[in-house]
């Protein structure tokens, strides 16, 4: 039987996690795709490898901005916004891929929202690295603006 891509990551970030949480998380899940899911969970745990371990190498990128402690919410991305030049903004908002930008920009005042959406057309995919360098230093700028 054939897995996507997805439910294998699914799959080793659910092995990580205690029995009773990876069943509460499976069976939230379609019957077909938890039952897949479960299979490759099993698969794992056999090989008697540091999953917890593997997850965190394999998986880092995807989990990067998905804690509070990496992530901002629009109220304090909306907040940058006062206090960045409108093209690194854009870039800021470029960063973060799962968040709506356009629901963003259309929180600014309308003449500054149209500049910050022509800068996010010109931004191309930024690296991951990069997006988690531009992350990192809106954290500390929203930081600094939370202590102020």
């Amino acid at each position: 039987m054939n897995s996507s891509r997805g439910e294998r990551k699914c799959a080793l970030m659910l092995a990580t996690l205690v029995a009773s949480d990876r069943r509460q998380l499976l069976s939230q899940l379609p019957p077909a795709a938890a039952s897949r899911i479960k299979r490759l969970v099993g698969e794992l745990q056999a090989l008697r490898l540091p999953i917890a371990e593997l997850a965190q190498a394999l998986l880092a990128d995807e989990v990067v901005g998905l804690t509070s402690e990496t992530s901002l919410d629009v109220e304090q991305l909306i907040g940058l916004a006062a206090h960045l030049p409108d093209a690194w903004y854009a870039r800021v908002l470029a960063a973060w891929g799962e968040l709506d930008r356009s629901f963003c920009v259309s929180l600014l005042e309308p003449s500054r929202g149209a500049v910050v959406a022509r800068e996010l057309g010109r931004v191309p995919a930024l690296p991951p690295r990069l997006a988690h360098a531009l992350k990192a230093e809106a954290m500390q700028l929203a930081a600094v603006e939370r202590a102020a």
